[in-house]
C-alpha cells in the first residue's frame, strides 16, 4: 500500500466569502438554545403535573396539558430543524442565507395557538371567579366588557399570524422587514402584552375586592395566589415586551428571535406553574389544613379536612360545642368562599 504524504493532500484554501450573520442566524442559534432550555423547564413541569394531579383533574384539563406538551415539543423541533440546513447540512452555501426556512414559519403559528389557548384558560378563570365574587350588576357587566377585550386581543394573535403567514410564506427574510409585516408583527406582540397585563391585574383586583380575610391562614393563601398570578403574568408580559422592543429597534434583523423562540414554552410553563402550585397556595404553610387533592374527585367530598376541627368536635360531644370549634367552622367557610375556582381541591376539580 502506497504511503500517503502531506504532499498528496490538496492544499486548503481560505473561503473567499466571509459573512457576519450575527443578526440573522446568530440570533436564531442563540434563540434555539434558550428555546431548548425553556422546553426542558416545561417538560419537567408536565412530569410534575401528571405525577401529582394527572389522575385527579377533569378530563378537559388533562387533555389540555397533553396537547400543550405535544405542541410545545413540535415547536422546539421546528426551531432546531429550521437552522439545520443552513448551519449543518449545507454549511457554507451562501445562497441559502436569505431564504426563509419553512420550519421557522410553521413555528410561528404553533406558538400562536399555544399562547391563545393559555390566555383563554386564564380568561376563563377570571370569568368564573368574577361571576361568583361580584355582587353588583354594573361591576359584572364591566368585567364582561373587559373580558371581551381580552378575548379579542388573544384572538388577534391567531388572525394576525394567518395574515403574516400569507405574506411571508415562500419569500426571503427581507420581506419580514417590510412596513406591512413589521406593523403586523408589532401588533401581535402588543396584543400579547396587553392581554397578559389585563389578566394579571384583573385577577389581582378581583381577589382584593373579595375582601380581606380575617384569618391569617386565609390571608396567606390569598396573598400566595396573587403572587403566583402576578409573577406568571409579569414574566410573560415582560418577555413579550422585550421581543416587541427588539422588533421596533432592529427592524432589519432577527434579534427578537432570541426571546421569541422561547415564548411557546414560556406560556405553557405559566399554565403548568399555576396548576402545580395549587397545593402550595392552599397549604397556608402551617400544616393545619390538609386538602384531599390526593384522592379521586369522584369520591372526594366537597370540603376540606381541618385537624383542629376534628379534635374540638370530639370535645363537643362530651361538653358541648366550644368556641374553638365555631372558629374552625368559620375558618373553613371563609376559605371555601374566597376563590372557589382557584382553590379547586376544596371542591370537585371539574370546575378548574
Amino acid at each position: 500500500m502506497a504511503n500517503v504524504t502531506t504532499s498528496d493532500c490538496p492544499a486548503l484554501t481560505e473561503n473567499p466569502i466571509i459573512l457576519d450573520i450575527t443578526s440573522s442566524y446568530g440570533s436564531l442559534l442563540v434563540g434555539s438554545w434558550l428555546s431548548c432550555v425553556m422546553w426542558g423547564v416545561s417538560s419537567l413541569q408536565v412530569f410534575i403535573y401528571y405525577m401529582n394531579s394527572g389522575d385527579f383533574d377533569p378530563q378537559f384539563l388533562r387533555i389540555l396539558v397533553y396537547f400543550g406538551a405535544i405542541f410545545d415539543t413540535a415547536n422546539a423541533i421546528l426551531v432546531m430543524k429550521g437552522q439545520w440546513l443552513v448551519l449543518i447540512h449545507e454549511y457554507g452555501k451562501v445562497g441559502l442565507l436569505p431564504a426563509t426556512q419553512l420550519e421557522l414559519l410553521h413555528h410561528t403559528w404553533i406558538e400562536s395557538i399555544v399562547i391563545f389557548v393559555v390566555q383563554l384558560y386564564f380568561i376563563r378563570r377570571i370569568y368564573i371567579f368574577s361571576k361568583q365574587s361580584l355582587r353588583s350588576e354594573k361591576l359584572k357587566y364591566a368585567t364582561l366588557a373587559i373580558l371581551a377585550v381580552m378575548v379579542m386581543l388573544a384572538s388577534w394573535q391567531l388572525i394576525g399570524i394567518a395574515v403574516f403567514m400569507t405574506y411571508a410564506y415562500g419569500n426571503d427574510w427581507e420581506i419580514l422587514s417590510s412596513p406591512r409585516l413589521m406593523g403586523l408583527n408589532i401588533s401581535l406582540r402588543a396584543a400579547a402584552v396587553a392581554a397578559d397585563v389585563l389578566m394579571s391585574f384583573g385577577m389581582a383586583i378581583l381577589l382584593n375586592r373579595s375582601g380581606t380575610p380575617r384569618f391569617s391562614k386565609t390571608k396567606r393563601m390569598v396573598h400566595r395566589l396573587i403572587l403566583v398570578i402576578v409573577l406568571s403574568g409579569a414574566l410573560t408580559a415582560a418577555s413579550a415586551t422585550v421581543v416587541l422592543i427588539l422588533i421596533k429597534v432592529y427592524p432589519a434583523s432577527l434579534y427578537y428571535c432570541i426571546l421569541e423562540f422561547s415564548l411557546c414554552s414560556l406560556y405553557f410553563s405559566t399554565l403548568l406553574a399555576n396548576l402545580n402550585t395549587r397545593e402550595y397556595v392552599q397549604s397556608g404553610g402551617s400544616g393545619c389544613i390538609d386538602t384531599l387533592s390526593t384522592f379521586n374527585a369522584e369520591y372526594r367530598p366537597d370540603d376540606i379536612v381541618l385537624r383542629p376541627l376534628n379534635t374540638h368536635a370530639l370535645r363537643g360531644l362530651s361538653g358541648g360545642v366550644t368556641a374553638n370549634t365555631i372558629r374552625g367552622v368559620q375558618h373553613a367557610k371563609e376559605i371555601k368562599t374566597d376563590d372557589p375556582d382557584a382553590f379547586s381541591p376544596f371542591k370537585d376539580r371539574s370546575t378548574v
